[in-house]
């Protein structure tokens, strides 16, 4: 009895999120006017020991291209009490974040938008499909989808999907804390990418699809 009262309680909790998640995005997409937010990544935003929940053993060369903004709302990232969160490319946070793979082990280096393959290692080319907050209570949820190309020097290896949340409470009801919220997103994605490398490296695919949530890679 318990056990499946707490499945209905989980299921409605994940309904309720997923519902006002979309009214966040749909409301903020139609909003004209609202705040001037600026898009900083911060490595330290992250739940405690994400960022060193996985180190490569066998790593190779990283190459990373320029992030597409491929959001189909490219104006906002949600909306706060005082109006919608308004910014401009959100590419250069994404890619900044992905440099970061270099904490899990990889040699990390960024190369422009045009160029081929690399002749070593793993080219990495990715656009940002959705990366907008809402607000619940007292919480701040995010929600961040990324779509990764994955190639060696003989070509394009795979293609996958990753999708992550991120949340924390609003503790100063500032504009910066909803950034920071994308931040635990992004960053929570991180490891999961860091693991595929592992086998991406040695020319082997991987599953096409992962959820990043902030109890990080599944033990």
């Amino acid at each position: 009895m318990y056990k499946t009262t707490t499945m209905i309680a989980g299921f409605a909790a994940a309904l309720l999120c997923n519902t006002a998640a979309i009214s966040a995005e749909t409301s903020a997409s139609d909003s004209e006017s609202g705040d001037w937010v600026a898009m900083k990544y911060d490595v330290v935003d992250s739940e405690v020991g994400m960022m060193s929940s996985f180190h490569a053993s066998s790593p190779c060369a990283v190459h990373i291209m320029p992030t597409v903004d491929a959001r189909q709302n490219k104006e906002t990232i949600g909306q706060s009490i005082s109006g919608a969160l308004l910014v401009g490319d959100i590419s250069p946070w994404v890619t900044e974040g992905l440099g970061h793979l270099k904490d899990f082990g990889y040699t990390v280096t960024e190369g422009s938008a045009d160029a081929p393959p690399a002749a070593d290692g793993v080219t990495i080319r990715t656009s940002v499909t959705r990366a907008y907050t809402w607000q619940i209570g007292l919480k701040i949820f995010s929600m961040v989808a990324v779509k990764a190309e994955f190639a060696d020097r003989n070509g394009v290896l795979q293609q996958k999907y990753y999708r992550s949340h991120g949340d924390k409470t609003n503790m100063w009801g500032a504009k910066t804390e909803y950034v920071n919220t994308l931040n635990y997103g992004l960053n929570n994605l991180l490891p999961f990418i860091a693991r595929d490398l592992q086998s991406l490296c040695k020319g082997e695919k991987v599953d096409g699809y992962s959820y990043a949530g902030p109890d990080g890679l599944p033990k």
